[in-house]
């Protein structure tokens, strides 16, 4: 099932990226990669993960320095996204896959340090919880008067 969900995410971006889109088409582009970025994801968390056999903390510590890293290369490539051709596509489907991943695995490391429970229970629904508000944010150029 993966497999398809990475082959839909990769037609799509082919598509948006050799087509010249306006901003609101675009928008529902991105927000369908989110879709299935979202349901990879989803696939890809189970209940026995390798941050299940190592301390919170050092969950946490890994989670923050990535996420400096992964800001550090946002901040980089951030003239990539100012265009709506095929490698801007690719960069947000890239860059969405990981700082959803890389929040998720950080956010539930801290929250398992804090419970004593395991990370890999809080996958899930930190996964929905911040997919919901991605793409909430994601959709606020179809808002009329923005």
């Amino acid at each position: 099932m993966e497999k398809v969900m990475w082959i839909l995410m990769f037609g799509v971006a082919m598509g948006a990226g050799f087509l010249s889109l306006d901003r609101i088409p675009f928008a529902i582009v991105i927000f369908l990669l989110l879709v299935f970025v979202s349901t990879s994801l989803f696939h890809r968390f189970q209940k026995n993960h390798w941050l299940d056999r190592v301390s919170p903390l050092v969950g946490v510590g890994i989670g923050v320095l990535s996420l400096v890293l992964y800001a550090l290369l946002f901040v980089t490539f951030a003239s990539v996204f100012s265009t709506n051709d095929v490698w801007s596509v690719f960069a947000h489907l890239v860059f969405m896959y990981v700082g959803i991943y890389l929040f998720v695995l950080t956010t539930s490391s801290f929250l398992a340090g804090a419970t004593r429970r395991k990370p890999s229970r809080f996958f899930r629904p930190l996964l929905i919880f911040s997919v919901f508000f991605y793409g909430t944010m994601l959709l606020l150029p179809l808002q009329p008067g923005l």
